[in-house]
């Protein structure tokens, strides 16, 4: 009879294991065809989708059992022929779903705690996002009519709505601080500039590693490193002297600004894979070609990766001035130190190493240029 009970437990107990190893999805559908394509989708560390399933719909409905999820993500169901999704986290829990083809981002989602925080999350941002726009049609209004009183009372709504949105967002990461939806918070709050660096990474700090070593945290922990760096780079503004520095030019060999410079240089950060770049490309030679014997020098900062790229692009626009590059795409210690968050970005500085404009783009940069080293300027 002992062994008979223990014969009994053991099986009691695998058939419990069994069944937390994955989880269902049983969906009624709305404005589906019979034979209509379910693809159940997960995310790669890189970002990249995965089709992990697939269903088919039958009489308006599908059912699929899926394997436990490897990480804490978001998976999404995507259908035949049809471009948008329905979102969810995979989680060992049953899921029931009512998805209707004219709107798929209104489908009812039932499953487990994460997918209950995380409708939550969405539907209040979603509730926040609508008052916006009312508030923001209203002040519109109140403005062509020239309700001046009423505008500013409009204006003090839309500050309430702001800073209330921003609370609820940290609420919901501080209360949630176990969950993937905590984590997807404090990443909004980062992104909106409603949370310092320092304050992202002590909250970060304090996650568990579940959560640290998800795609979502690891995310996060990339974007507070950027932010930290940020906030520690020297601000370069009109006016600043700015600070030697030297890097690989394309023969290898080691070149600085100090022997680049002329009496007026142009500092510009850009990138093979840059489109705004390439276009603007033409503009700088041509102002370059100009100006160069009345002493205009240009240095390039690539944020290229790949040798050939960034050699080969300088060859096909023609750029015959100095170039650098330490071939490390945003982690690239010069464009960091000078601050440098988008491409391209182009710092003029006089003889003496001072910036005299920045980020001038067409017509703006031949006109500066022009008043510096034109012929009236001489």
């Amino acid at each position: 009879m002992k062994r008979i009970a223990l014969f009994a437990a053991i099986l009691l107990l695998v058939a419990c294991q069994t069944k937390e190893k994955g989880y269902s999805i049983t969906a009624e559908t709305q404005g589906f065809e019979d034979g209509t394509e379910v693809y159940i989708n997960s995310i790669s560390q890189s970002g990249r989708p995965l089709v992990i399933d697939t269903a088919t719909i039958q009489k308006g409905q599908f059912k699929i059992d899926l394997p436990a999820p490897e990480a804490n993500d978001f998976n999404y169901l995507t259908f035949q022929n049809l471009r948008s999704n329905v979102l969810y986290i995979a989680e060992n829990h049953p899921f029931h779903m009512t998805i209707y083809k004219d709107s798929l981002r209104s489908s009812i989602i039932k499953g487990g705690p994460e997918n209950e925080l995380l409708f939550k999350y969405i539907n209040s941002i979603k509730t926040f996002g609508e008052e916006r726009i009312n508030l923001n049609t209203q002040y519109q209004i109140a403005s062509k009519l020239k309700e001046a009183d009423k505008a500013l009372r409009i204006a003090t709504k839309q500050e309430e709505l702001k800073e209330k949105e921003i609370q609820f967002r940290q609420d919901f990461a501080d209360n949630n601080p176990n969950s993937l939806i905590g984590v997807m918070a404090l990443t909004d709050l980062l992104n909106l500039k409603s949370l310092s660096a320092k304050d992202a990474k002590a909250k970060f700090t304090n996650l568990p590693d579940t959560l640290k070593t998800s795609r979502l945290g690891k995310n996060l922990d990339r974007l507070i490193n950027n932010a930290v760096a940020v906030s520690m780079q020297k601000r370069i503004d009109i006016g600043t002297m700015v600070d030697d520095f030297s890097a690989p030019n394309p023969q290898g060999k080691t070149l600085s600004l100090k022997e680049s410079m002329g009496k007026i240089t142009i500092i510009d950060f850009w990138a093979s894979w840059c489109k705004p770049c390439r276009l603007e490309n033409p503009n700088v030679v041509r102002v370059y070609n100009k100006y160069h014997d009345k002493g205009l020098n240009i240095i390039g900062v690539s944020l290229d990766k790949k040798q050939e790229s960034w050699t080969k692009a300088i060859a096909d626009d023609n750029l015959d001035w100095n170039h650098v590059s330490n071939l490390k795409f945003w982690q690239d210690p010069i464009a960091r130190a000078y601050g440098v968050r988008s491409i391209p970005a182009t710092f003029i500085i006089d003889e003496q190493g001072q910036v005299i404009a920045k980020n001038l783009r067409g017509p703006a940069l031949e006109q500066k240029i022009s008043e510096l080293l034109g012929e009236k300027a001489l």
